[in-house]
Order: C-alpha cells, then structure tokens, then sequence
C-alpha cells in the first residue's frame, strides 16, 4: 500500500478519536456547550462512523477502501411539529480500480472517481399537517410496503379509529444506475376487525423506460390464544400469483420458550421487471418457484444456559430449474449458549449443523463464538460454517454489486469456513473504535481470503 494510503487510513481513522481523546471534557464537545448553554443534543442527535476496510487473497491481490457513515435526527422544531432526519456515506478507493482478474472487483470500481456519497436519506417529517393523527413526510425516503423502494417525493399518513391508511408517489431513486424519470406511487390501509385480529392491504407501481409493473400485498395476523399466533402473507405481481408464506409462532415468555414453523412458496418465475421489484435478476438471472420450510425454537435453562435449534428444508418445484443460485438443500443445526461460566461478563456458544446438498458431501460442522468483557475491552472470537456464500462480507456484500458492470464476474462460494477476531474498546459511553479480523477458507477462488475492518464510532 502507497505512502499516500497510509495517511489517508490514519486521518480517516485516528484523528477523530485523537480530537475526543485530547479533550479533557470529552462530554462536553459531544454535547457541544456553547456560553449561552444551548447543546447540540437539544437540537439533533445521531452516529458518525468511519471505516476502513482492506482485503487479501493470494496472488497479492488485495484492495483497500475507507467509507464515512453519518446518520442524524433533530429534535422537534417549530412547535414539536417538524423533524429532519438523514442518512449518508462517503466514500474512497485508495488503490484505484481493480482489474478483471481481481477478486475484489466491486462497485466502487464502477465509478468515474476515486471518491462517492450516497445520500441514503433525508426527509422532513410534519406532525399533524391537515387533522389529527396524521403525518406528512417529504424528501427521499424508504418505503417498507410491498417492497422496499427508495424514490424522492411525498408520503401522508393518516390514522382515523381503527384505521390506518398512507399514500405515496415520487421519483424511484436507485445508488446504482440511473433511473432517469422512473416513478413510483402506492398506497395502504390497516384495520382491525376484531381485537385479536389485524389486516393491511399494500399497493404499488412502478414505471420504468420499459416496464409498468402493479403489485397488490394482502398481509393477516391473528392471534389464536394468549401464546399462540399466526401471520400470512399473499401477494399479485401484474395480476399473477407472486409468492405467498404462512407463518405460525408460539411464544411462552413464563417459560422463556418459543417455536416457529413457517411456509414460503414462491409461484412464478420471476424474470427482469423494473429493477426495485426484481432487485437480483441482473446478477442471478430468472428465479424460479421453489418452497422453503422452517422450524425454529429456543428454550432458557435457567440465567447461564440456553439451547436452540432449527431445520431448513428448501426445494426448487422443478428439478430442471435448479441452478448455480436457486438449489435443493436440507439444513439442520443445534446451539447451546453459555453465560458467565468460569468467567463473568462472558458469553459463549457453540453450534452443530449438518448440510444436505446434491453434490456436495454431507458433512456435519461445528461453530463456536466467544465473547468476554475486560473493563472497557470487548473482546470476539469465532468460527463458522457456511455451504453457499456470495461474494464477500463487509460493504462488498450482495446489494453493493447490483446494477454495475462488473456482475458478470461475481461468483457463489462453496463450502466456507469462516474465522474471526473482534476487539473493541470503549473511549467514553458515546464512542468506541473496533477491530475485527476475517479469515475464509472455501472450495472457490481465491480459497483464502482475509479482511480487516477498522472503525471508530460516535453517538451525539
């Protein structure tokens, strides 16, 4: 790594922390006290965070990257009725672009510059703007309806007896690829019928230079009997069947025991639609049905043991459409978690799963995490088993690479090993900086693959 990358890691890294470490008040710059006694907190409060991240494999090839993280939320303005919030990152490709042969080649370096912000969001919201029990929110923003879909524009809620309604519409917004003039628009209601019974209908449309894509969601929950519930879930894509899942949950908080089994079907396959519906198409092709099965449980033994388990069974509906990213398998795992045994303000678990997958052996493999507390050090270590993973952990995950030109190269790994090493340490109740170590061990190129993580952490 260039001289050059070297300063710019320790500035990004250490100079905040040298600024709230050199300051004999640290409460007070995080509180920001003024002579007229006005503080920061009484206007917003949020988290600062940077990051760096360097990656290794052999071969010497290796990449390093820094990114800024900064999210905030001020307190109620103009008579407790306005707040602001925001989200963002920044970010810089120390070493430049990665060549096509580079493992590392992500969507950083996609871009025309060394340096990128993401404006994840930033909205107004506006308490009661025309009656009571309403709210409008404006600026781009998340909405978690059908589908998560960012999009610059409006959203006004409203809340009238036992019902619950919204309505949006905007520019769909994507930190990948150009969305030119795409827009989006839906709406929703939620109601109870009975006490124990609630209901919401969800709808969205999205129109792109190619597509006009309609999708109706129709969600259920009801609660059975005190410790037992249901929720269902149905949804149309274009007037078709697009997937549907029934879950049930039975929680015994006396006994500190609960047990889930759910069914997922995915209907139809699902190709290219406008990108925000069909998100992975570009980068893992048609999706065709398949169901999924779980079952999942937990139980306490008392304050120090703890033991879960679960099974997954998954199955693509015909067996010709399996493919590299859409496959049967079969997964089992038990876990038995101990507290404060031998060691206070400690924190171990240990966990047995076995994987059955055409092709592959079936093997049964161990995990173990360890966490203990010295002081103000927190310490992590672990290891764990995987039989698929896509690309690699950290900010290179699978949403980053979406919508760029390098997805042509992403591979699925196989039959990973995964060991890591965290340590944090606490500089004041509001900061922290971290280091975690990755190391991964698989049946896919590079084989072995290294990361190290540092970060430094602020609460204002």
């Amino acid at each position: 790594m260039s001289k050059i990358a070297v300063i710019f890691i320790l500035g990004n890294i250490l100079l905040p922390v040298i600024l709230f470490a050199s300051t004999e008040n640290v409460a007070n710059i995080i509180t920001g006290v003024s002579e007229s006694g006005f503080t920061y907190k009484d206007f917003i409060s949020g988290n600062f965070r940077a990051q760096y991240e360097g990656r290794w494999a052999e071969g010497n090839d290796e990449d390093h990257d820094t990114y800024d993280y900064l999210r905030f939320k001020t307190k109620p303005l103009f008579h407790d009725r306005v707040t602001i919030s925001g989200s963002g990152r920044f970010s810089a490709d120390l070493d430049g672009r990665e060549p096509e042969s580079s493992a590392f080649r992500d969507i950083l370096d996609s871009y025309d510059h060394q340096y990128n912000g993401r404006i994840y969001y930033l909205y107004a919201d506006i308490k009661n703007p025309v009656i009571d029990k309403s709210n409008l929110r404006f600026g781009r923003q998340y909405v978690y309806s059908i589908e998560n879909i960012l999009f610059d524009g409006a959203k006004y809620e409203q809340h009238i007896g036992p019902v619950e309604s919204y309505v949006f519409g905007g520019l769909r917004v994507s930190q990948y690829s150009s969305t030119y003039f795409d827009t989006v628009a839906g709406s929703g209601v939620a109601f109870r019928p009975f006490v124990d019974t609630r209901t919401t209908l969800d709808y969205v449309r999205i129109i792109d230079d190619e597509f006009a894509d309609d999708e109706v969601g129709l969600n259920l929950w009801q609660k059975i009997c005190e410790d037992f519930n249901f929720y269902g879930r149905y949804t149309l894509l274009n007037t078709s069947p697009k997937d549907f899942l029934v879950k049930l949950s039975w929680d015994k908080f006396d006994w500190n025991a609960n047990l889930q089994v759910s069914y997922y079907r995915f209907i139809h396959s699902l190709g290219e639609q406008s990108n925000n519906i069909s998100p992975f198409y570009q980068l893992l092709g048609t999706l065709e049905p398949f169901e999924l099965i779980s079952i999942t449980g937990y139980k306490d033994l008392g304050e120090k043991y703890g033991i879960s388990g679960g099974y997954d069974y998954r199955s693509v509906i015909d067996k010709d459409d399996e493919d590299t990213f859409n496959r049967d398998y079969n997964r089992t795992f038990f876990s038995f978690t101990v507290n404060n045994v031998l060691s206070q303000a400690s924190k171990a678990a240990f966990t047995v799963e076995y994987w059955n997958v055409k092709g592959i052996d079936h093997t049964i493999d161990l995990g173990v995490d360890y966490d203990k507390k010295f002081g103000k050090f927190d310490v992590g270590v672990g290891t764990s088993y995987s039989i698929y993973k896509y690309n690699f952990v950290g900010s290179n995950d699978l949403q980053t690479i979406l919508d760029n030109e390098y997805t042509r190269d992403i591979e699925q790994k196989i039959d990973v090993r995964t060991y890591y090493l965290r340590l944090k340490y606490l500089l004041t109740k509001q900061s922290d900086i971290t280091m975690r170590w990755t190391s991964e061990i698989s049946d896919t190129e590079p084989d072995k693959f290294h990361q190290l993580l540092l970060s430094y952490s602020v609460n204002f």
